[in-house]
């Protein structure tokens, strides 16, 4: 999973940059009528995104961590190492099969450096790690994402929401473009298409957990497409996604931490 704002991030930390705790805490429910009735649900799917700061970030994911712990007593987390490919490709212009190679070491070293830091919560709430790669070789996944793939191609209303999160996810690197730089039209080409997969596949996924019996995902940050997916306002869509509840944090530093 990742925010369209952390598709292009730059490493700016310095020596002297100071390190922060951060709390997290609810920011929104979709749909927004189960707000107060959040406790109800007992699992939910916590969805890392590699290379986003939120995750890369030691203290802004134990600060999610510890709010999934005091929420729910049970929680899958899904790192997306088979959808960072597509990241890889469209932002280091690796091709696919390296993309691949460096998506899955990096879903592993998420898994082995952040294991310890889970199980630190773990007396509270009892998680479990999934891969996406491995979820993709499941013949439900490749069902929901050959209809989500049909859809986009036939009916309007969803490629236009699809295409639109394309444009956001490829515009954020625009601004380092020199504007006499010669437009490469296959690489326009390709970059949409892989920005599309890329929420095609995702959608696959979280249609596949649901199915599965896992309807809460939580997530730091906003995701439109799939808070309006959870809010009914894509009537379209596969039935698994139809009953997605879609739960956004808000991050919030709370002092610093000495060196």
């Amino acid at each position: 999973m990742l925010e369209v704002n952390d598709l292009y991030l730059t490493k700016s930390t310095t020596k002297n940059t100071p390190i922060y705790r951060y709390k997290a805490s609810l920011a929104q429910v979709f749909p927004t009528r189960l707000r107060s009735s959040l406790s109800e649900y007992h699992t939910c799917v916590f969805g890392i995104s590699l290379g986003s700061k939120n995750f890369v970030k030691r203290e802004r994911l134990e600060a999610c961590i510890k709010w999934i712990s005091a929420n729910f007593p049970s929680c899958l987390v899904l790192v997306c190492d088979s959808i960072y490919r597509l990241t890889i490709e469209v932002r280091e212009g690796v091709k696919e099969e390296g993309a691949w190679l460096e998506a899955l070491r990096a879903g592993e070293e998420f898994v082995k450096e952040n294991y310890e830091l889970f199980e630190q919560y773990s007396e509270r709430c009892k998680f479990k790690f999934e891969m996406a790669s491995e979820i993709a070789k499941q013949s439900e996944f490749n069902r929901y994402y050959q209809e989500l793939q049909t859809l986009h191609s036939n009916n309007e209303s969803f490629q236009r929401m699809v295409n639109s999160f394309a444009q956001k996810y490829l515009n954020r690197g625009e601004g380092e473009q020199l504007e006499t730089e010669p437009v490469d039209e296959h690489r326009q080409h390709l970059e949409l298409t892989l920005a599309i997969t890329y929420l095609l596949e995702e959608s696959a996924l979280i249609a596949y957990f649901i199915n599965e019996g896992w309807q809460v995902f939580v997530y730091p940050g906003s995701i439109k497409t799939f808070e309006e997916m959870s809010e009914g306002l894509h009537p379209e869509i596969p039935e698994p996604l139809k009953k997605m509840i879609w739960v956004s944090l808000r991050l919030k530093k709370c002092g610093a931490i000495s060196e």
